[in-house]
């Protein structure tokens, strides 16, 4: 397998990847070069086959010509530097071509919200003494998981480009962060991290509902995932619209002498 950029992308790679496969806008955003990630074919020119992984949850995604054997150097490879997971639905006969021996599974949801897709004036307002804020780099260069950002898109440039970011604040003190990646189709994906002492007290919805606010402004959908055991992200989704959900199962594997959760 060759190991190529995303600026080598072409449209011809791109159709090899089922866009209905589990968090399939993931890895559009990889190939886009908006989330860091790997990329690999059998060949530049004519593509049969490909392969890449989502750096920061570890997915591993196929496309093409499916081969157990490819994939299982893949997975061997990949998990040299993080965390691999393979993702399927219900029924998927590619599961019969997985490494053996996965070392964790769970069962993640995906939901959807079109653009302007449900009221969102009850969830906008906050207490006295807080304010939200549009993500910018200065505030990103301030923020305490600013690691986690980095290794997500690589780069302040990466998502100050591609991306989207509000926060909350109280005083100088960050209560929580909702980010959107890379428009993909005209849609972007959500996530939502809220500091331990803030949580419970609808901060989170809060931050989500001017996000999306802000993304009904620029007529972009929005997409959200998570495991079905993360009961708070699923009711902050459902009760701002998020809807048509699709239930799919991941497989993980670790680095060498590393185990750690999905």
């Amino acid at each position: 397998m060759i190991e190529i950029r995303p600026e080598q992308v072409t449209q011809e790679f791109k159709f090899l990847f089922d866009p209905n496969m589990p968090t399939a806008i993931r890895c559009s955003a990889v190939l886009g070069g908006g989330i860091v990630g790997r990329i690999f074919t059998d060949d530049l020119e004519q593509p049969h086959m490909g392969y890449v992984w989502e750096q920061d949850d570890g997915t591993l995604y196929q496309g093409g010509a499916r081969d157990g054997q490819v994939l299982y150097q893949m997975v061997e490879l990949l998990r040299q530097s993080g965390t691999v997971a393979l993702g399927f639905r219900d029924g998927d006969p590619m599961v019969d071509l997985f490494p053996p021996d996965p070392e964790a599974g769970a069962e993640c949801v995906e939901l959807y919200r079109p653009i302007r897709g449900s009221d969102l004036s009850a969830y906008l307002s906050l207490p006295a003494g807080f304010e939200v804020q549009r993500m910018t780099r200065e505030l990103f260069e301030k923020h305490p998981r600013l690691d986690e950002v980095l290794f997500r898109y690589g780069n302040l440039e990466t998502f100050m480009e591609k991306g989207m970011g509000v926060c909350i604040m109280h005083g100088d003190e960050f209560v929580t962060k909702a980010d959107a990646d890379m428009e993909v189709d005209g849609i972007r994906e959500l996530g939502v991290a809220t500091g331990e002492a803030y949580r419970g007290h609808g901060f989170g919805t809060t931050a989500v509902a001017h996000l999306l606010k802000w993304c009904d402004e620029l007529s972009c959908a929005t997409y959200w995932d998570c495991v079905k055991l993360n009961i708070r992200s699923l009711k902050i989704a459902r009760k701002l619209g998020f809807g048509n959900e699709r239930s799919y199962k991941l497989l993980a594997w670790f680095p060498p002498n590393r185990k750690v959760g999905i």
